[in-house]
């Protein structure tokens, strides 16, 4: 007779890959689901959780997050059980998992310019294959671009998602060039730069926000010109907030995106303007308070930015609901998602709004519960080849979101067959590391446990 560590029971059990939605029992035993079905004995189990009335989903995949130090706890708390972060080295990742993890999963795609390379707007062909070549040893899935923040010229732009490419590594990319900016015409010459190669377009929703056009204009134009692109993957969010950078050099705010959100409500494009801003409180500080991340506007929030300064965290509410709402429903002619997932770019900054904003849509009838749990779970386990994930067949790893449709959120997260999160209070610690076998030393030189993904088979390589 099988043993279990940890038996859910009693609870809807939705799981899309697997042709499931019904009232079935989980046993999980080493971290691994290893029963689905209904009457499991609960005198086979270690502990048995009771879940009538609530509704038992694969782990919700945050598919584009930045932890920093904060933000483990933040995703936890609603239910997110393994997040991609996009930027930091690997190094700070396994620190900040040890120290401040909530015993989620993480993966991570490194920005290209976090080993200080080329400060500037060109890297040669041999740097960028250096840079590719660390990323991926010291546990990343691969690289960042940050154009929209810090662009390449389009010239070094196209060699990194080629390079990258050629060493099979991810790439993803917040669009924008020395020619372009986070924007329409740079989301459509992100699609023109990766040519045949395969490319991950970051947030696509933050691309469409009026600058050049009415924003439902933008954002079917923008979709249009991403359907069909079998070598391209991407996810939006669901926030209307973002998240940018505050700091100036010579009286003008360093990110291009912190530009742009100026540029939209009319503020000047200088350090003064960003003042503004965040004294009327169109420009809010992120700031560490008890744990997380919260905003500060007004007078406080000045004068927290200057202490700073200005080299904090800021965020605009810039998102324009009509975009987010296509982004995360348009379908291609064939029924197919234009976008493969539903992200938050947040973290550590209070925008972790994948489950409780996506479960609104299913309540107004734009998504079906499947559609949901579908772009939170199965597609971005299929996007980074996490084939273990996104689905509760046996053998899988036992992630679980368990969500109360009634109230609209998460009430109950496990990771590795660990609890992890229970009724919003955080009781899990550490993680594990999502890489490829090319990390995996770094990793556990690091003192962390691995969870080994082959990008080979993966939708980033095979859409």
């Amino acid at each position: 007779m099988t043993r279990f560590d940890l038996l859910l029971v009693g609870g809807r059990v939705v799981d899309p890959l697997n042709g499931l939605d019904e009232r079935v029992d989980l046993g999980i035993a080493e971290g691994k689901i290893k029963a689905v079905k209904s009457g499991i004995d609960p005198r086979t189990a270690d502990k048995v959780v009771e879940l009538a009335g609530e509704t038992v989903i694969p782990g919700v995949i945050d598919s584009h997050m930045h932890a920093d130090r904060v933000g483990y706890r933040m995703m936890a708390k609603v239910g997110v059980v393994t997040g991609v972060d996009f930027g930091e080295r690997m190094d700070i990742i396994c620190e900040n998992v040890k120290s401040r993890g909530s015993g989620m999963n993480v993966a991570t795609l490194t920005n290209i310019r976090a080993y200080d390379t080329a400060p500037g707007t060109k890297v040669d062909r041999k740097e960028i294959e250096r840079t590719v070549k660390r990323a991926v040893k010291d546990g990343a899935l691969g690289v960042k671009i940050t154009g929209g923040h810090n662009p390449f010229t389009p010239d070094t732009t196209e060699k990194i998602i080629e390079i990258a490419n050629r060493s099979r590594s991810y790439v993803a990319f917040h669009v924008g060039t020395t020619a372009t900016s986070s924007n329409l015409p740079g989301l459509k010459e992100a699609i023109e730069l990766a040519g045949d190669n395969h490319l991950h377009v970051a947030h696509v929703n933050s691309y469409l926000r009026g600058l050049t056009k009415d924003p439902v204009e933008e954002s079917l134009e923008g979709l249009s010109a991403l359907s069909g692109k079998r070598n391209i993957v991407s996810e939006s969010y669901l926030a209307i907030i973002n998240g940018t950078g505050g700091k100036c050099k010579k009286g003008i705010p360093d990110s291009g995106v912190t530009r742009n959100c100026l540029r939209l409500r009319k503020y000047p494009e200088t350090q003064k303007g960003l003042e503004k801003a965040i004294l009327e409180g169109f420009a809010m500080v992120q700031v560490e308070s008890g744990g997380e991340c919260i905003l500060v506007s007004g007078q406080e929030g000045v004068r927290l930015w200057k202490d700073s300064k200005t080299d904090i965290g800021i965020s605009f509410p810039v998102n324009v609901p009509a975009s987010t709402f296509l982004c995360a429903t348009r379908k291609d002619e064939s029924g197919r998602f234009i976008v493969d997932g539903i992200s938050t770019d947040g973290g550590s900054i209070p925008r972790n709004v994948s489950v409780t904003s996506g479960l609104a849509l299913v309540r107004y009838g734009a998504l079906t519960l499947e559609e949901f749990v579908r772009k939170v779970t199965v597609n971005p386990a299929k996007m980074y080849g996490m084939l273990s994930k996104g689905h509760l067949g046996e053998g899988a790893d036992a992630d679980t979101t368990v969500l109360d449709l009634e109230r609209g959120e998460a009430v109950m997260a496990i990771a590795k067959g660990k609890l992890i999160m229970i009724n919003g209070v955080v009781v899990g610690e550490g993680g594990t590391i999502v890489t490829t076998k090319a990390g995996a030393e770094s990793v556990e030189n690091a003192g962390l446990k691995t969870d080994i993904v082959d990008l080979e088979e993966s939708t980033f390589f095979h859409k």
